[in-house]
């Protein structure tokens, strides 16, 4: 039977009691201050998650504090005597303290609950579940408050001593409403974004291509954008709590679920496949349309592209323009998104911004330290220089969504098992209690919530941080507030971007290598436009085939990339792989056999071919020719879909047996297709050849005149 099994049996438990026992002798033997040890410095050995908190905000009535968890044996040795208490730190009292301690947690020895057994041995691969109860009272948890806590677990590994092997880290609220303060105005942006673009192909006509099918997981019953959906239609009912929600819709990922739920494909190491997800697509898709109807909803950049490194791609397109001013939410969802107000991921400098009040927008929803301002949390401020305005949000609680650094890597990730309360929620919901009026200072301002855009939590974890807002509502420590009134709200003065000048990137970075290869994406896309026209037949625009080609382009400067140089490379490949494969649809080919000149000036048979929907003017294009004078050759319009055969005017000026390359390109030199090759074979003398032989010739009849004449003229003398 497994060991993590036989955890809960009378003797097992008796054995883990006597290891307490032993390690809290052990605690007074050598002094207090071993109890709060920092972790071994070795490789981790248990990996720990939480799967209760209760609860998440202690009020008056509260008079217990609950927490279940699992450990698991991630190391290469068996682990003895494994034991865990949960432990509480001083409350923190401003908003310096708090940022501090979602960056680096504070100490947690002002309380503690007694050691609780849970297992006296953990052999590699297995885990154990222990739960811990104490009371308010114990841990000092009487005084309204935000207070760190730590669940600590120790063991001793095979062939080490005692230490600590595991933690979770995390912000516990205290809160005994009413207070003597107004409450605070929040407001809540509800991401509904992609964790990453991953489309990969999206040809005119045909149906668009994934890198794999993880879409397709989000989108199901459970997965990430499934809860987001289903956690905020929980409240649909209370007015209030969901009047202060709005929906920040990515557009691009309304283009991708709606192609796929026409039918898509996924590609894979050895070739394409069907994807599985259409029915997952088109029922989310109905259901985020009843959520939004009516709603707020404000955009982000297609694909949650990086409008600073998007407005360094040298393109003859707006591509900022295009990220910010999409017609994909209105033609999806039916609701039309706040006019000018955007919110965009990564720094904005002078450029961006340029770029971006060019394309129309007024408002950008963005981080407080991308101004130079004084003012941390929420605010309307005018941008110098551009006519636009920031309204900045909260950046603690911002932070705590994002989950913020621990003593140990795995605990307090955010990326916490589905079903399991994410720490980076309860630290959430502990600052917003903290701006809620916790604090020793006075709250500044409204509170507008900002969650990552590719905020990933279960459904679970959704629901009990809309639970907390409510909660908080109710004790009259805040107070829902629709964006519009942040939106609407007077400007506290201006500031310069951060960024400053238009070089957030330096030029030797990563992201301007890519760059370099996007801009050259851009100007085959505009060369190849310029050399289509509308087929009379077809009656599509050009802009719709080159279309994808820019949003390529914009998919290949999302944020989510920014993490990784290598992940930045193949999105920058994938772009231009979306180049390159529309510019094959434009062929030549020559006929299979070699060709015999029957005559000096015999043309040259090929077959032009265009498999894209609109006409398309070629140049045909002779290498490799040297023992050829081809006429010149006029560009060649190609019908939509069509093939065409062509003879192409040539001399020889050889004979025998040579190639020729023939290839096409745009008017403007852009290469199309693959080079095809032409084998000749000449039996006819070329011009130059005729030329050659007839000075021969009259050299030859010449010398004989001569020869004939000196020997009559000798014979003449001889005769005298």
């Amino acid at each position: 039977m497994n060991k993590a099994r036989e955890a809960g049996s009378p003797a097992r438990k008796i054995a883990a009691l006597v290891a307490a026992l032993a390690f809290m002798v052990a605690q007074g033997l050598f002094g207090a201050q071993s109890a709060f040890a920092q972790p071994i410095d070795a490789p981790d050995r248990l990996k720990l998650d939480v799967s209760q908190l209760s609860p998440r905000m202690i009020t008056p009535t509260d008079q217990t504090v609950r927490l279940s968890a699992t450990v698991t044996n991630v190391g290469d040795r068996p682990i003895t005597d494994v034991v865990a208490r949960f432990q509480v730190g001083a409350p923190l009292s401003t908003e310096s303290e708090v940022d501090q301690a979602l960056t680096e947690p504070p100490a947690t020895d002002a309380a503690a609950s007694q050691w609780v057994g849970v297992t006296d041995t953990l052999a590699p691969g297995q885990q154990a579940s222990f739960s811990i109860t104490v009371s308010a009272a114990e841990l000092a948890l009487t005084a309204p408050g935000l207070y760190p806590a730590l669940l600590n677990v120790n063991g001793t590994p095979a062939y080490g001593g005692p230490a600590r092997l595991a933690e979770v880290d995390l912000l516990l609220p205290v809160i005994d409403p009413p207070s003597g303060s107004a409450p605070t105005d929040v407001s809540v942006l509800w991401p509904i974004s992609s964790s990453r673009p991953s489309v990969v192909a999206a040809p005119y006509g045909g149906p668009i291509v994934l890198s794999d099918d993880g879409l397709a997981e989000e989108l199901a019953p459970g997965g990430r954008l499934d809860a987001l959906v289903a956690a905020a239609s929980a409240k649909r009912s209370d007015a209030a709590l969901f009047g202060s929600l709005c929906f920040a819709v990515d557009p691009e990922l309304l283009d991708t679920v709606s192609a796929m739920a026409g039918g898509y494909q996924v590609q894979t190491g050895t070739g394409r496949v069907d994807g599985s997800g259409g029915a997952d697509a088109a029922r989310w898709l109905e259901s985020l349309r009843e959520l939004v109807a009516g709603h707020c909803v404000v955009q982000i950049p297609y694909a949650d592209a990086d409008l600073s490194t998007l407005s360094k791609v040298e393109t003859e397109a707006d591509l900022v323009g295009d990220a910010l001013n999409t017609a994909s939410i209105l033609g999806v969802l039916n609701v039309q998104p706040r006019a000018g107000v955007v919110w965009p991921g990564g720094a904005l400098d002078n450029m961006a911004m340029r770029a971006a009040t060019a394309a129309g927008a007024r408002t950008l929803i963005t981080d407080p330290s991308q101004l130079e301002t004084a003012n941390t949390g929420s605010a309307t401020t005018v941008i110098d220089g551009t006519g636009a305005k920031a309204l900045t949000y909260d950046p603690l609680v911002a932070r705590a969504l994002g989950g913020g650094p621990s003593r140990a890597s795995e605990p307090s990730s955010p990326s916490t098992p589905p079903g399991q309360p994410n720490m980076a929620t309860q630290n959430a919901i502990a600052t917003l209690a903290f701006r809620g009026g916790l604090g020793a200072e006075q709250p500044s301002g409204p509170v507008l919530v900002a969650p990552p855009h590719g905020w990933d939590a279960p459904v679970s974890e959704l629901v009990t941080m809309l639970d907390a807002i409510d909660s908080l509502n109710r004790a009259g420590m805040t107070k829902p507030a629709p964006l519009a009134e942040l939106l609407a709200a007077p400007m506290e003065g201006s500031a310069a971007l951060s960024a400053g000048s238009d070089t957030v990137n330096p030029p030797a970075s990563a992201t301007n290598r890519f760059v370099g290869e996007l801009s050259s994406a851009e100007e085959i896309a505009a060369n190849l436009q310029s050399a289509m026209s509308v087929d009379a037949t077809r009656q599509v625009e050009p802009m719709t085939v080159i279309r994808p080609l820019h949003n390529a382009v914009l998919r290949a400067t999302s944020t989510a990339w920014q993490s990784s140089e290598e992940l930045s490379r193949k999105a920058a490949a994938t772009a231009t792989a979306q180049v390159d494969a529309l510019r094959r649809q434009v062929t030549v080919a020559t006929p299979s056999q070699p060709i015999s000149l029957a005559s000096g000036s015999s043309p040259l048979p090929v077959t032009l071919s265009n498999s894209l929907p609109v006409a398309v003017t070629v140049r045909i294009q002779l290498e490799n020719s040297a023992g050829l004078r081809p006429a010149r050759i006029p560009d060649t319009p190609l019908a939509a879909g069509s093939k065409y055969a062509r003879l192409i005017p040539t001399e020889a000026l050889r004979s025998g047996r040579f190639n020729v390359d023939v290839s096409l390109t745009t008017p403007d030199g852009t290469r199309l297709g693959s080079t095809a090759r032409l084998e000749l074979t000449s039996n006819e003398f070329g011009i130059v050849t005729v030329v050659l032989t007839a000075s021969a010739a009259g050299a030859l009849v010449l010398l004989s005149g001569h020869r004939l004449y000196r020997r009559v003229k000798a014979r003449k003398s001889n005769g005298a």
